[in-house]
């Protein structure tokens, strides 16, 4: 810390104080947008793969399909009365 604020009372003794602060804004904005990019490009790469991975599994039968696909056996009772459930003594 000494030595950072050193070389920034010896950059405004010579007169180049503002050159040393843009090109540290510089490379920290720099710094700051290749993490975002990779971020980013993460993202898009893991979603891609999720997306390939579902549908590869679908293909095979292992997974049942989505929403957009055909309408699938959700375990509905098929058998039964609508009547009035079971009810209370009086």
């Amino acid at each position: 810390m000494v030595v950072l604020v050193l070389l920034l009372l010896l950059a405004a003794a010579l007169g180049i104080l503002g050159v040393v602060i843009k090109v540290a804004l510089v490379i920290v904005l720099s710094v700051v947008l290749s993490i975002v990019l990779l971020g980013v490009i993460g993202y898009y790469y893991a979603r891609h793969r999720f997306r390939r991975f579902v549908k590869e599994a679908q293909r095979r039968g292992q997974v049942r399909p989505g929403p957009g696909g055909p309408p699938d056996d959700r375990g509905y009772p098929t058998t039964g009365t609508k009547g009035p459930g079971p009810q209370l003594p009086e």
